[in-house]
């Protein structure tokens, strides 16, 4: 892909809004189209014990910081550098230091570097995917799914009727903003998927996605050829 070519960020405004200010600083062309919106749940803090907390996305980093259910001494774990750097901006620090593409690959690292069995929490979406959690009950870990957010999609009638231009590449960072876009608009452009889940998801609504390596900025921006240093 051309080095000139325009970057389209799907996810929520404040999601988009630290990859948005970074992709500018490199003189690189963006449009802002976050197709996510995010409720804020209200989920009781866990009882007992609880040695880690593994976070998978951004978003489950800022619902952290304002969950006031967090278990004191809880470990913190995050599944790649953009989760670690949106768990940093809130003043949380991740201890596990990986950075995996998807939630298999993070309960893998993680089993890899604990002593297992041991107790964890996995806050984040509500309805979240089946990994990390399968692998890590699998492996005799306690696990415990805490809802701190809702995911809803953006409805067509309340986003631009053809904001696209030729040459656009679209990256996706859920499933779920992959059938928002396709809910609204019949064009199938170029787009790069964060990882095999979403890259699955666009395959199914027709899109032809490249897949980054891990689920960070970098890696997306490789997966499109827009590395202008490789």
């Amino acid at each position: 892909m051309d080095a000139g070519r325009r970057i389209v960020l799907t996810r929520e405004a404040q999601g988009n809004a630290p990859w948005l200010a970074e992709l500018r600083a490199r003189g690189m062309a963006v449009l802002d189209l976050p197709l996510l919106r995010y409720e804020t749940l209200a989920a009781p803090a866990p009882e007992g014990r609880w040695d880690w907390a593994l976070v998978t996305s951004p978003q489950g980093a800022r619902s952290l910081a304002e969950w006031d259910g967090l278990p004191d001494g809880v470990k913190l774990g995050a599944l790649g550098d953009g989760t670690r750097a949106a768990l940093e901006a809130v003043g949380l620090y991740d201890v596990l230091g990986v950075n995996e593409p998807d939630g298999a690959a993070l309960a893998r690292a993680f089993l890899e570097c604990v002593d297992a069995p041991c107790r964890v929490l996995l806050p984040g979406a509500e309805g979240r995917l089946r990994e990390p959690g399968a692998s890590l009950r699998a492996a005799g870990c306690k696990v415990l799914e805490v809802a701190l957010y809702r995911t809803s999609a953006v409805p067509p009638g309340e986003l631009p009727p053809a904001p696209l231009a030729p040459g656009d590449v679209v990256f996706f960072c859920s499933p779920t903003a992959v059938r928002a876009f396709a809910a609204a608009w019949s064009e199938r452009p170029a787009c790069v998927a964060i990882g095999a889940t979403t890259a699955a998801a666009a395959r199914e609504a027709g899109f032809a996605p490249e897949v980054a390596a891990t689920p960070d900025l970098e890696a997306m921006i490789r997966a499109a050829g827009l590395d202008r240093n490789p």
